[in-house]
């Protein structure tokens, strides 16, 4: 059996998830609990914690809640399709919010 990292048994929720698995099916296969699952869920198909939908929202909203997710700054230009330097600029925004 291999041991997956955390980005990998991320990889594999993703995965399981589109294919249409179900909550408990991904659990078994990725050992991984319930609510680990269902952030990653959430996270992916986009709504934040507090169950609001973030596809609506603007994209330095979203690079904001990107950031207090642990994203960097790379990750989240390539996510968001935005210019690195805008990014930069985000995350001072958000350094100053916390």
């Amino acid at each position: 059996m291999q041991i997956l990292n955390k980005y990998e048994k991320e990889q594999l929720v993703i995965k399981l998830h589109q294919d249409g698995k179900t909550i408990r099916d991904i659990a078994s296969t990725a050992h991984m609990s319930f609510s680990d699952i269902g952030k990653i869920i959430k996270r992916i198909d986009g709504y934040d914690d507090m169950g609001s939908n973030l596809s609506n929202k603007s994209k330095e909203t979203k690079a904001l809640w990107l950031f207090e997710n642990g994203k960097r700054p790379i990750d989240v230009s390539i996510e968001l399709d935005l210019p690195f330097g805008q990014v930069e600029e985000l995350q001072e925004e958000f350094w100053g919010a916390i």
